[in-house]
């Protein structure tokens, strides 16, 4: 088979730059794809040729397997690589490109199909000898017969989308009082993510460890395993810590798992990169869940205790190539462990975050697979995942604590994002301690949430909003600035701050500011030196004796403030002007507007119906989540602006309730 000489990249950001920089020393020519929203994006300016495929909906453009096989035909690429998401499991689109002459970088239709569809996969897998969890897995299974096999399987079950993964269309269900809403909601995420609403039931087990097997096979029959991908730490079923190797998986184990890899793979006739996904108990029993069929967000890992490039085999194997990996050859140094940086905030129920990049800057010490600049624009329209931070070092511990360094040094500034989040995990006693299972994060949700005290942040944004943009703005020279004839006037503010109004008072001392009220405190801001860093501010002071350096940035009506070391921004808003009515705590509101960019797909209210606190008024979907929009007190519902399949922007209508008046 000749070898693969222009390959075109059927995906966006961070996946997209990783195959571009594999191809690239292979000597191979590289084309971009992107929707209209990604008209700016780094992958489009790193690649040879870039060609428009439409609108910012993924329907309308990334997964419209129709104009990914025009464009690369049209560029003369020889080759697809899909990355992951979009099409990189889609068996039509394995297909799309056999017919067209176009070679994939993956496996074979008949793969990617078999593994797919999950009650397939899982026949195969017993068949060639796998352990699998008992449960149900009729396609053609209406609502009735899921019931039913649900209460003979018994509870908790998990309720998984036959045609995806990642964590999509996954509920898992405690009792059958919430079946039915479970089931509901996972038919409708999983057919927005896979136009397939189809489900299969599987018996839960609790707290389990969720290991992955890394396999390459080429097209001669010959197949390694590189270890194992210990990905228990999730959140809704989505993976967002990685490791490498497992510490739950020893010589023995890890053999054993890699031994059931192997025997899915040569029963599949696999080619490619791929990963055979197993669940392990507490008692050393594994089980196999899923194939994903395609790279994974966190093979980084993999190549870091390894020094195997898998993009580069990915690419290599799909031009014909043997694979020279011998299995005894194969060794681990270290330990890799990767963070996926994400546009959401923890402190909103990971509510998905857009907005502009203010400020970015990743750790130079590790490794950082992303397609952020500044200038650049979070959308609404894709997965919610930034960055990768992955590190590397000679044992666990120490990469923990590497990990949670490199998110203490990464700056991003323009919205709320999970870097502190992350940076807590690696921290923490029981992840460094390693026994723990996928649970982990909701039996330690209150630490990894704990809301932040900003103190210093906001005494340094009120001394910038009260007298430095003025002065850097001319509005006034620094020295006039609150001048008095008899001595210098405290200027008065109106602070918002993670939610809550602060009234504080700002100074001039002779060496800096003096901020009183910032939770009640009297903060001193001394030896104050601000200077302008590429479009952001850079202020170095001593706040109450503790000497910190702070990134400024002006957005809207206030200011970004993020102290350095600490990967959380603070967003501080300048409510001065506002009058006092609108600022007025606990008013009821009665508009309820939307949180975010996203697409309304249900709502469950109508004009005249009566809703109490936690009653959901309408479920919006943005960057592939579901999100229910909630009551937040008792109230008649008087307007409905929206209905399903509407988009919506950020503080857009949605309802308008009136206030049940009290009988006294």
């Amino acid at each position: 088979m000749p070898r693969i000489k222009k390959l075109l990249v059927a995906n966006r950001n961070e996946i997209a730059r990783r195959i571009l920089r594999a191809a690239r020393p292979l000597g191979i020519a590289t084309v971009a794809v992107y929707s209209e929203a990604d008209v700016n994006a780094m992958h489009v300016q790193e690649a040879d040729e870039a060609y428009c495929i439409g609108p910012a909906p993924s329907l309308d453009s990334y997964l419209r397997i129709d104009k990914l096989i025009d464009t690369a035909l049209k560029a003369g690429a020889d080759a697809i690589h899909p990355g992951y998401g979009f099409v990189s499991e889609s068996p039509a689109f394995a297909q799309a490109c056999a017919d067209a002459g176009i070679t994939l970088v993956g496996p074979t239709p008949q793969a990617i199909a078999d593994m797919a569809d999950k009650a397939r996969a899982k026949e195969i897998a017993q068949q060639a000898g796998l352990p699998c969890i008992p449960g149900f897995s009729e396609p053609n299974a209406n609502v009735s017969d899921l019931m039913v096999a649900a209460l003979r399987i018994g509870y908790p079950l998990m309720i998984k989308a036959l045609a995806g993964g990642g964590g999509r269309g996954m509920r898992l269900v405690n009792s059958e009082a919430e079946f039915a809403s479970q089931l509901h909601s996972a038919q409708l995420e999983a057919r927005n993510a896979f136009n397939d609403d189809r489900v299969m039931l599987e018996k839960a087990i609790i707290n389990p460890r969720h290991i992955e097997i890394q396999v390459l096979a080429d097209k001669h029959g010959h197949a390694v395993h590189l270890g194992e991908r210990d990905c228990s730490v999730q959140r809704r079923h989505q993976k967002i810590v990685e490791e490498a190797p497992s510490p739950a998986v020893n010589a023995k184990l890890r053999a054993e798992m890699g031994e059931a890899a192997l025997k899915l793979v040569q029963a599949t006739q696999y080619v490619g990169a791929g990963t055979v996904e197993f669940l392990l108990d507490s008692s050393g029993d594994f089980y196999f869940i899923e194939m994903n069929t395609r790279l994974q967000v966190e093979h980084g890992v993999t190549e870091a205790i390894t020094g195997i490039d898998l993009v580069q085999w990915q690419l290599r194997i799909a031009s014909g190539e043997h694979l020279t990996l011998q299995q005894d050859n194969i060794t681990f140094t270290g330990h890799a462990i990767q963070g996926r940086l994400c546009a959401e905030d923890p402190a909103r129920d990971f509510m998905p975050q857009t907005g502009p990049v203010l400020a970015w800057q990743s750790d130079p010490h590790s490794r950082c697979d992303h397609a952020l600049e500044v200038g650049g624009e979070v959308s609404p329209w894709y997965d919610s995942l930034l960055a990768k931070v992955i590190v590397h070092a000679e044992n666990r511990v120490a990469a923990c604590e590497k990990l949670a360094d490199a998110f203490g040094r990464t700056v991003l500034v323009g919205f709320e994002h999970n870097a502190l989040y992350l940076q807590r995990i690696a921290s923490h006693s029981v992840f460094q301690g390693g026994d723990f299972g996928t649970g982990f994060l909701a039996a330690h949700a209150d630490e990894l949430l704990e809301p932040q005290v900003f103190e210093d942040e906001c005494a340094v944004a009120a001394a910038f909003l009260a007298f430095e943009q003025n002065a850097m703005q001319g509005a006034w020279p620094s020295a006039l600035s609150g001048f008095s004839s008899t001595r210098a006037l405290p200027r008065p503010l109106k602070l918002k701050a993670q939610g809550k109004p602060q009234g504080v008072k700002v100074s001039q001392t002779l060496q800096g500011y003096q901020v009183d009220g910032v939770c009640g405190q009297l903060v001193q801001l001394a030896h104050w030196n601000c200077t302008m860093l590429n479009g952001s501010s850079l202020v170095k002071t001593v706040a109450n004796g503790r000497f910190a350096q702070y990134t400024v940035i002006f957005s809207g009506n206030g200011v970004w403030v993020q102290r350095w070391l600490n990967p959380q921004a603070l967003y501080v808003e300048d409510e001065t002007l506002i009058g006092a009515a609108a600022l007025a705590e606990g008013v009821f509101q009665p508009l309820v507007s939307s949180p975010m960019n996203g697409k309304i797909t249900q709502v469950l209210v109508q004009p005249g119906q009566q809703v109490q606190p936690g009653d959901v008024l309408v479920c919006l979907e943005a960057m592939k989540m579901e999100h229910r929009i909630t009551a937040k007190t008792a109230a008649i519902v008087e307007q409905v602006y929206v209905k399903a399949g509407d988009q919506m922007k950020l503080k857009q209508a949605m309802v308008q309730l009136k206030q049940i008046q009290s009988a006294d």
